[in-house]
């Protein structure tokens, strides 16, 4: 009886040592991935159909979307995208 409590009391300490080492493990860092970044500057509503021209151009292409539009200054519009 002495015996299995000790084996049990080293199992538990052993998964506990164990939980606690891959907690500071991290996966390993995928390829770096491509990275552009569509941008209209002074985008008025008749280029702004350019600029969805762009990305829809650049989605064919096979690049993703990261992330939302974003807008900065007066009416420039900026997309990230990767591959």
């Amino acid at each position: 009886m002495k015996n299995q409590i000790t084996q049990l009391s080293l199992l538990i300490v052993a998964f506990v040592a164990l939980t606690f080492l891959m907690s500071y493990t991290h996966p390993a860092a995928d390829e770096p991935k491509q990275y552009t970044v569509v941008v209209k500057l002074q985008t008025n509503a008749s280029n702004l159909d350019k600029f969805e021209e762009e990305v829809n151009k650049k989605l064919a292409e096979g690049w993703h979307l990261q992330g939302g539009l974003a807008m900065g200054g007066q009416h420039d519009y900026y997309q990230a995208m990767v591959k």
